[in-house]
């Protein structure tokens, strides 16, 4: 990633990716290797560090386009990628949570730090409509869990019980990308009041970001993984009956962006963090309070 391209926005990278065709490639490179080449002069023993942070954060914030992102490796919802040495081979499972098996997976969500967050809501198909349809699904991350919670008939009352005290709790961070749809969805429908939450946006803006980066973005800048997103699956019925079950791409779908969440957070801080005294301020004071 380069300062060059972060300096263009989307819409004209593609612009000229069109225009020149089979030598866009060879363009970019070149203007990559003039820039390398000019860091390389500029630096020095002074400003190396600044230079260096300059050129991560660039790396982290500046959007990619299709072509690039098609060239990524998907992101493996079984196993930890490119997140951290410690991390890196890790072993996923995925569970439907049942009556049955709730209170084993409440309790391990209870002894977790760090959770992935996220909702899915039955799609609404009238334009210009807001969609206020009731969450049908709530996804919870661990670092080798994640549970789907389908919020459905005999379903809805126990685990309305047993999740209210887990997204109460002030103790555990719920991380996410855009989580304030989700938090108020969950008051609106449950009466759950979600605390201590972290919304990856605000992290990424602290970095100058763009408001919204999305989670693929995300994903693909800060992980270095294609995270695969098709309307099909976004736009499909969330909300049937529970005695009919998900379909193995809702499934992957939605743990996709609960598990992507915390490994987004982990794989930003082990970069990020060689340069810790360079951090703005709002930073290290939020870091410095979730104990990183």
């Amino acid at each position: 990633m380069s300062l060059f391209k972060f300096a263009l926005s989307a819409d004209k990278f593609a612009t000229i990716r069109r225009e020149l065709g089979n030598n866009a490639a060879a363009y970019f490179a070149a203007m990559q290797a003039a820039e390398k080449a000019f860091f390389t002069e500029i630096t020095n023993e002074h400003n190396q560090e600044s230079l260096a942070w300059l050129q991560l954060r660039t790396q982290l914030i500046t959007r990619i386009d299709n072509h690039e992102l098609a060239g990524l490796d998907d992101f493996n919802i079984m196993q930890i990628q490119n997140v951290s040495p410690l991390q890196n081979g890790l072993l996923r499972q995925v569970e439907v949570v049942t009556l049955t098996s709730l209170a084993a997976a409440i309790e391990d969500i209870s002894e977790q730090c760090w959770l992935g967050f996220d909702t899915e809501t039955a799609p609404t198909f009238e334009k210009g409509k807001r969609n206020t349809n009731p969450i049908s699904l709530i996804q919870i991350a661990t670092a080798t869990h994640c549970y789907l919670f389908r919020m459905q008939a005999e379903n809805k009352q126990p685990f309305i019980a047993a999740l209210n005290a887990v997204l109460n709790d002030d103790k555990q961070l719920k991380v996410g990308i855009g989580l304030r749809s989700d938090i108020n969805a969950m008051k609106r429908d449950f009466n759950i009041s979600i605390s201590h939450i972290l919304d990856l946006n605000w992290l990424l803006n602290q970095l100058g970001a763009p408001k919204q980066l999305g989670t693929q973005q995300m994903t693909a800048t800060v992980l270095g993984l294609k995270l695969p997103k098709s309307k099909k699956v976004t736009l499909s019925d969330w909300s049937k009956p529970i005695s009919e079950p998900l379909t193995e791409l809702q499934v992957q779908y939605a743990a996709a962006d609960a598990l992507v969440a915390l490994d987004i957070l982990h794989g930003l801080i082990e970069q990020i963090t060689p340069y810790k005294n360079l951090w703005p301020k709002a930073l290290i004071q939020r870091l410095t309070e979730l104990d990183y």
